[in-house]
């Protein structure tokens, strides 16, 4: 017999999740509203537009956007059933985030530094960032396409420090990243994203969008 009762708990928890960063989404975008705007008609069974459907396992596909009510922008990209995700406010938070894109559309990602989950609808992931200290940050991140996306250089520098950075470059064309090696993270360096590597303290690093197979 099939044990159904680890996959129902973490549905269940992710639902809660996903519930949460909706709810933050909506506070947020009600709060810039103005007062007197009409609300938009309720949708009726001939009106209601059904669901795009998810992403496919095998379909490769980046997704990024700023959050609501923080500095803190966040991307993440999936490659097959895999995933990688960044958030980072260009100023001292950051964190790496890494696991599975279940076939439900259903994503749970976790790192040293909190967790992520949420859904992929269509074109877009729906979900929440949990941080620690940060309390639960809501996004709403549609897909990208290059140069916007998500990049990550890992190396050992000549000094034999371990090299992390990560840049998250938006539509709009702007960047946010960190660069970490030993220090404390310090703002990364403009990145040219189709230059293939950046120099950083005389170092000569290679950059790359971020692959969710990759160390």
């Amino acid at each position: 017999m099939r044990r159904t009762g680890p996959l129902l708990a973490l549905l269940a928890g992710l639902a809660v999740l996903i519930i949460i960063a909706t709810t933050v989404l909506v506070r947020t975008v009600s709060s810039d509203t103005e007062p007197d705007a009409s609300p938009p008609p309720p949708l009726t069974a001939t009106t209601a537009a059904p669901a795009p459907p998810p992403i496919p396992q095998s379909a490769n596909a980046t997704f990024a956007s700023r959050v609501p009510g923080s500095r803190a922008v966040v991307a993440l990209t999936v490659k097959g059933g895999n995933a990688i995700a960044y958030v980072c406010d260009g100023r001292s938070l950051e964190a790496w985030l890494r696991g599975k894109v279940y076939p439900e559309g259903l994503i749970r990602l976790q790192g040293k530094k909190g967790i992520l989950t949420g859904s992929v609808q269509g074109d877009t992931v729906i979900g929440a960032a949990s941080l620690s200290r940060k309390g639960v940050m809501g996004f709403r991140a549609p897909v990208v396409r290059p140069p916007s996306g998500l990049y990550r250089a890992a190396a050992r520098t000549t000094e034999g420090a371990q090299l992390v950075g990560g840049w998250i470059i938006l539509p709009s064309g702007a960047q946010v990243g960190l660069v970490n090696y030993g220090k404390e993270p310090r703002p990364a360096p403009v990145l040219n994203p189709g230059a293939g590597a950046i120099t950083i303290e005389d170092e000569r690093v290679a950059v790359a969008p971020a692959d969710p197979d990759a160390p």
